[in-house]
């Protein structure tokens, strides 16, 4: 046994450094945001200190408190539900990205602990500075299980009365096997869910880290060599159903990631695919590919007809220091400043489609491993992107083009969300109806 040692441990919010001799504890520091605590042989003394994090605005308890309240009692911004409806057809299509992860199953009970959903990382975040939106708790649909279609009827009623168009499902398939599929698949089955539906490959790693990247990996992504044909077998059925969107004649079929795989390889996968469908009675897909990662390539020379964008992804504004009440790791962007020079507006050199969030936070998931806060995603200001980016499409997109992507209807996780929650209601979903009632009436004028 050591003479001597010293051990530390950093948890939410405070910091633990232990002395010990002869393996016990003779002297403890509990470091917290506001104030520091000692135990010296039993005797105990501790200190209030000014709040010591990087960053240009003030931190107290009391502006805290005050925060606190707000987010969980004040009601100033809530926005209560409009069953009214569109009283025309848009003509122009809102499909917005649906996350098929709120159910068990036994991958993530392996990995994260059984029972794990995506609600037990909603649920534990708390706000890490003054004016931090956490958590995002859910009203209306409330903490659903997406095991049965039950929920997925009310998630239908709202979408059609807020005037989405359609939803399109992450799909999760790693060499034959597939992660989060069962909603996906109990929606294939059941007829009833009378609304439009498309399928995204979101091939990337699955991780620890929830980013996709190469660190603590979970499940790889790779394309073997009888992939192709297996991976075109699997599908098909969602490509024949009678729900499933269409652009000019041929299913929608979106590639979040074409990037982590070779060129040459994704263009052989890329034939495979449109080849059986062909074979089988099924016309060629309709290919888009994100600009996930910095992707900016000519999407032709990929075998897709155009980029849909992926926000966050290539939104770079400033960033806006904070004092956090936690040791957290959280890069927090203006999110508004940018939004009000309008820099979504931009010329490219390829076929696009545009793609708007209501909010993003996914300190839920990251707080401590590298989370991206974009600070000022009001209502409004989605409301506004979300008309531009409307306005964008009817004059650069043919007329059998005329779509628009929301990410997302349930990143609960990443605080991208138009489902209600308990501090803006249905102001989300209220915004993505004011703006096609905009869209209309702007092009009735002309």
């Amino acid at each position: 046994m050591k003479i001597f040692s010293k051990e530390s441990l950093n948890l939410a919010g405070k910091r633990i450094i232990k002395y010990k001799l002869f393996g016990i504890v003779f002297f403890k520091k509990e470091k917290f945001t506001y104030k520091s605590r000692w135990c010296f042989l039993g005797l105990k003394f501790s200190h209030k200190t000014k709040h010591e994090t990087a960053g240009a605005n003030d931190f107290s308890q009391e502006a805290y408190i005050k925060h606190l309240h707000k987010m969980y009692c004040s009601k100033d911004e809530f926005c209560p539900i409009d069953e009214t409806g569109l009283d025309f057809e848009s003509n122009i299509n809102l499909i917005a990205f649906y996350l098929p992860q709120f159910h068990t199953f036994a991958e993530n009970d392996a990995w994260h602990g059984r029972g794990f959903t995506e609600w037990a990382n909603v649920t534990k975040t708390l706000p890490h500075f003054v004016g931090h939106r956490q958590p995002h708790l859910p009203i209306d649909v409330g903490f659903y299980d997406l095991s049965t279609t039950k929920v997925m009827k009310r998630q239908v009623e709202l979408a059609k009365l807020y005037g989405i168009y359609g939803f399109c499902f992450h799909y999760y398939w790693f060499s034959g096997k597939r992660l989060m599929e069962k909603p996906i698949f109990n929606w294939l089955e059941d007829k009833t869910l009378d609304f439009p539906f498309c399928l995204c490959w979101a091939n990337e790693n699955w991780s620890k880290l929830w980013d996709g990247g190469n660190k603590e990996i979970l499940l790889k992504q790779e394309l073997k060599p009888d992939d192709d044909a297996h991976f075109a077998r699997d599908i098909l059925p969602f490509f024949q159903d009678k729900r499933y969107i269409k652009i000019k004649g041929r299913p929608l079929f979106v590639v979040y990631r074409p990037s982590l795989f070779e060129k040459e390889r994704f263009l052989r996968f890329m034939n495979t695919l449109k080849t059986f469908c062909l074979q089988n009675g099924v016309s060629e897909p309709y290919v888009l590919i994100s600009n996930c990662a910095g992707f900016n390539e000519n999407p032709k020379e990929w075998g897709a007809e155009a980029i849909v964008e992926f926000p966050p992804h290539s939104i770079w504004p400033e960033t806006i220091s904070k004092k956090f009440v936690f040791e957290s790791k959280i890069t927090v962007f203006d999110f508004a400043k940018w939004a009000g020079r309008k820099e979504y507006i931009y010329p490219s050199d390829y076929k696009m489609f545009k793609c708007v969030f209501p909010s993003w936070d996914n300190t839920a998931r990251k707080a401590y491993t590298g989370a991206a806060c974009f600070e000022g995603c009001t209502p409004q200001v989605y409301q506004t992107w979300l008309e531009d980016c409307i306005e964008w499409t009817r004059k650069n997109n043919g007329k059998e083009e005329q779509f628009v992507f929301i990410n997302a209807f349930n990143e609960w996780a990443e605080g991208a969300h138009l489902e209600p929650d308990s501090y803006y209601g249905y102001a989300y979903l209220d915004a993505t109806k004011k703006a096609l009632i905009h869209s209309f009436k702007t092009k009735n004028r002309v």
